[in-house]
C-alpha cells in the first residue's frame, strides 16, 4: 500500500486528479513520468467530506464513474458526438489501468456510500427508525412498509438491499411526500441524474474538450468536481436498478 500524501503532496496531486477526471491520458502519462513518487500515491488521494471527515480515494475510480455516466443513451442528440468522444477516451483510460495493473478485469474499488458526505446520500449509519422519525410528518399516509424501506435504502445507495426489496415487490413509483406528485424513489433519483448531468458534469467536460477549461488547482474546486462525478455516477446506477421495476404491478 502506498503512503498517505501530506498536504503539500496532495495539492500537487490535483494536476493528476484533473487529468484522470477528464480522461486526458496524455497528461496522466506525462505526470507519471515527471512525478513517479507522487503518482504512486494516486490510490490515497485525500478528500474532505461535508462532515469534515478525511477520506483516502483511489483516483482510478474516477474512470469507472466516467464509464457509468457516458455509457448512458439518454443524452440529447445535440451532444451525441461529444458523448461518443468521451466514451472513447474513457475506454482508453480503462485500457491504461489494465496495463498498469497487469490484468483485464479492473473494477471500482469503493462503494458509493463510503463517500456519502460528498454527494446527496443518506448517512449509512442512520437507522431506518431514525430516518422515518425525520420524514414521517411529510409522508403520504398508508404507504406500504416495503415502499418506505425502498426509499430509505435507495437514498442510502445500498444497491444490494434495494435490489432485494424490488424483487420482493417494492414499488419505485410509490408517492412518498404529501402534495408532491414527483416524490417517488424513481423520480427523486432521476431528477438528480438530470440536474447533475446537464447542469454540472457535461458543461465541465464540454469546456475541457473545447480547451475553455481553466485549471482546477485548488481544494474547493477539486472537491466540487469529485462531488458532481461521484454523485452522477451513483444516481445513474441507482436509476438503472429502479427503472426496470417501475412498470411492474
Amino acid at each position: 500500500m502506498s503512503k498517505i500524501p501530506n498536504e503539500e503532496e496532495n495539492s500537487k496531486l490535483y494536476e493528476l486528479f484533473v487529468a484522470v477526471y477528464f480522461n486526458d491520458l496524455e497528461k496522466v502519462i506525462d505526470f507519471k513520468n515527471r512525478n513517479p513518487e507522487l503518482y504512486a500515491m494516486k490510490d490515497r488521494f485525500q478528500i474532505r467530506g461535508y462532515d469534515d471527515t478525511i477520506h483516502s480515494f483511489d483516483l482510478m475510480n474516477l474512470t469507472f464513474f466516467n464509464q457509468v455516466i457516458w455509457r448512458e443513451d439518454s443524452w440529447n442528440d445535440s451532444v451525441s458526438v461529444l458523448i461518443k468522444t468521451l466514451r472513447t477516451k474513457t475506454e482508453k483510460m480503462l485500457d491504461f489501468w489494465r496495463t498498469e495493473l497487469g490484468k483485464h478485469d479492473v473494477i471500482r474499488t469503493i462503494e458509493y456510500n463510503q463517500y456519502w458526505s460528498c454527494f446527496w446520500c443518506t448517512d449509512p449509519v442512520e437507522t431506518y427508525e431514525e430516518w422515518i422519525d425525520g420524514e414521517e410528518k411529510y409522508m403520504t399516509k398508508d404507504l406500504k412498509e416495503i415502499d418506505l424501506m425502498l426509499m430509505y435504502q435507495s437514498e442510502r445507495f445500498d444497491f444490494s438491499e434495494t435490489r432485494k426489496l424490488l424483487e420482493l415487490g417494492a414499488n419505485p413509483n410509490a408517492l412518498f411526500y404529501k402534495d408532491e406528485d414527483d416524490s417517488t424513489a424513481l423520480r427523486r433519483i432521476g431528477d438528480e441524474c438530470s440536474y447533475l448531468g446537464s447542469c454540472e458534469v457535461l458543461p465541465e467536460f464540454k469546456a475541457y474538450e473545447e480547451r475553455r477549461f481553466f485549471p482546477y488547482m485548488n481544494k474547493k474546486n477539486i472537491k466540487n468536481l469529485l462531488d458532481d462525478l461521484i454523485g452522477l455516477s451513483a444516481h445513474e446506477e441507482m436509476y438503472d436498478l429502479l427503472k426496470p421495476y417501475s412498470n411492474k404491478e
